[in-house]
């Protein structure tokens, strides 16, 4: 008997022998109030909390329990046994050699998809998620980013979501133009270098060299010897990291140092190049386009090292600039009577509309969460970012039911003021449609991470350092390939960002990340590479008869209840966009599945037993594969 989910199968099961033994007891209850949970060891497999059923019965509780007791050893059930009631719970055991067809069968059935349970309510659901500025490399909070939003959209279209990934390609403002100034320049140097590494270090020394300007220009002026000598620890500290830079690429440096040094007004030509590409002007479109793409170029490789796909590249300059949807969707704000004017500048008054609690409640806004007016436009009549964004998420919205941004929780701010301004603009159910999925930083001790300077640990330092780390530890072992390392340590670094809850910050360890032990993606690979191993000394020994699930017995159990729980926990991952759910049970699932096979011969056990011990052993592999699916992790061959 194949079944979508093994354990919603079971409660199903608990309620009709709940209903059955109430019956007998001479008790009416309410099956809908029917919990079934997991129980302590010691009391047995699955606890009914009793609480709510004997207060609609109004029977005391003691004589609930008793009639309740008393009935049950009356009604036998071969699927669940009566183990007692302990502190308000009714205990049962579940008898594995009935329940373990139903798993195993279900798993078999459903193959890969096992997990997959379609949502009653399909929705179109669009996930953005690492839209890094493209004039750099990602660095290590972007990889959390990008594992985070992969792993969400993944777990969404298992609930048969119309999931599309989304990738916002922030082309506009002023970060770009320093990249565009300098990269046009000396972008025939490049070589052999991973393109965002080239342009990063374009936009770091372009930035350098200007504020080493400015500053030494301060200095001339300066009288306050106190303030000089301010200005020249900052001059000290930029030309140490410019001295880095001019080691490493001595021949780009130099051409930039002269284009700098010899242009009267370095940021006035980089403002006439971010705005003649805000007005869409060719030379500007031209020369920004390369430089953005070319740094794309190297983020869509590491990208596509880690295995994450984009539906869409969405450009800011198209959707919100050039369609003139930003100025549009300033008139229409503009009219709710929340926008002023103040010191020239253009204002919305996300505060006075956060101070009604149904607005807040609409918006997602949560309680004692400060919000501050939105400065729309600036007194120069530039826009901001978030001023954009509420075109961008206007667009969005208008091609799927859903929105989640991952983004980090820095922003909560400026994405609670977007979600206040799209109420102001009719969208009454923003707070359910538009979905801040925020996370926190990922801590290197040590670093303090600035693009602008030029100091970040890169993806793809640590995606390196990682497999490199890897390769040796699976040499140590004596298996393994280059291919097996590199899926390990892509692994270890997916498994590690998704351990924990969104809202915490990492503290980035290398034991951690590659703990072969326990609690790691290696850990759950070797388990993983472990049962197939198994299965395919079975197969060599000539073994291939397919084993009878009802052989199973109490030492199974275990195991087979975790199996049995693994759509149910898919199910309440992906409705709570929750990655982390996962990762807790597949490290469970491999710890007993290690367990049992340590204490229990499986290919040594006598004929019949040993067949349906394999058909265990093969449904625990394709369980950790499909759970390693759907956090984009690969299993090794070997290791």
């Amino acid at each position: 008997m194949a079944v979508e989910s093994p354990s919603w199968f079971l409660r199903d099961k608990v309620k009709e022998y709940i209903g059955r033994i109430a019956a007998e007891a001479g008790v009416e209850v309410n099956l809908g109030l029917v919990e079934a949970k997991r129980a302590q060891k010691q009391y047995g497999d699955v606890s009914v909390p009793l609480f709510k059923l004997y207060r609609a019965t109004g029977l005391s509780a003691e004589e609930f329990f008793k009639r309740l007791g008393e009935a049950a050893g009356r009604v036998p059930d071969n699927l669940l046994r009566f183990k007692g009631v302990v502190n308000g719970f009714l205990n049962l055991e579940v008898n594995p050699s009935e329940y373990a067809p139903v798993v195993l069968e279900s798993i078999r059935v459903h193959g890969d998809r096992y997990g997959h349970i379609a949502s009653e309510k399909r929705e179109r659901v669009i996930v953005e998620f690492v839209s890094a500025n493209p004039i750099h490399p990602l660095h290590i909070g972007h990889l959390r980013n990008g594992i985070l939003g992969d792993a969400l959209q993944r777990l969404l279209k298992s609930r048969g979501h119309d999931v599309k990934a989304h990738f916002y390609i922030d082309d506009v403002g002023l970060q770009v133009a320093f990249a565009v100034y300098g990269f046009q320049r000396v972008k025939g140097l490049r070589g052999s270098e991973k393109p965002d590494h080239f342009v990063g270090a374009i936009y770091t020394m372009v930035n350098l060299l200007v504020e080493l300007k400015k500053l030494k220009r301060e200095a001339e002026k300066e009288q306050d010897p106190h303030k000089v000598a301010q200005i020249n620890s900052r001059i000290d500290e930029y030309v140490s990291r410019l001295k880095e830079y001019s080691e490493q690429y001595p021949e780009v440096f130099n051409t930039l140092a002269d284009l700098v040094r010899e242009s009267e007004d370095p940021e006035a030509e980089i403002r006439r190049i971010n705005r003649g590409y805000e007005e869409g002007e060719p030379w500007a479109v031209k020369a920004t386009r390369e430089t953005i793409n070319t740094c794309l170029d190297g983020i869509k490789e590491t990208l596509h090292r880690l295995g994450i796909v984009f539906d869409s590249w969405d450009w800011e300059s198209e959707i919100t600039v050039w369609s003139e949807a930003t100025e549009d969707a300033l008139r229409k704000l503009s009219e709710t009577g929340l926008v002023e004017r103040k010191d020239g500048a253009l204002v919305f008054r996300a505060d006075l509309l956060a101070e009604s609690r149904e607005v807040r409640e609409a918006a997602g806004i949560p309680t004692g969460f400060t919000v501050v007016p939105l400065t729309l436009k600036r007194s120069d009549g530039t826009t901001l970012y978030t001023t954009r964004d509420i075109a961008y998420s206007i667009w969005k919205l208008a091609r799927a039911d859903k929105v989640i941004n991952v983004i980090a929780t820095q922003q909560s701010l400026a994405q609670a003021q977007l979600r206040l301004a799209l109420y102001a603009l009719g969208y009454r159910d923003i707070g359910r449609r538009l979905l801040h999925y925020a996370y926190e930083i990922v801590m290197l001790p040590g670093t303090r991470m600035s693009s602008r300077k030029g100091v970040y640990v890169s993806a793809d330092e640590i995606i390196q350092e990682t497999v490199d780390r890897a390769r040796t530890e699976i040499k140590k072992r004596g298996l393994g390939t280059e291919e097996d390392a590199e899926k390990i340590g892509l692994g270890a670094l997916k498994f590690f960002m998704l351990s924990q809850t969104p809202n915490r910050v990492i503290t980035f360890s290398w034991e951690r990340v590659l703990d072969f032990e326990q609690n790691s993606g290696p850990f759950i690979q070797y388990s993983y590479v472990r049962a197939a191993s198994i299965l395919r000394k079975a197969s060599e020994q000539g073994i291939t008869g397919k084993g009878d699930p009802r052989l199973l017995g109490s030492e199974e159990k275990t195991v087979i209840l975790l199996l049995g729980e693994f759509p149910s926990t898919v199910v309440e991952a992906a409705d709570n966009l929750r990655p982390d759910i996962v990762t807790s049970y597949l490290n469970t699932l491999a710890s007993e599945f290690n367990r049992y096979y340590d204490s229990t011969p499986v290919l040594k056990a006598p004929e019949g037993l040993r067949e349906a011990r394999l058909e265990l052993v093969r449904a625990v592999a394709r369980v950790l594969s499909n759970g390693m699916s759907l956090l984009g992790i690969q299993p090794p061959q070997r290791m």
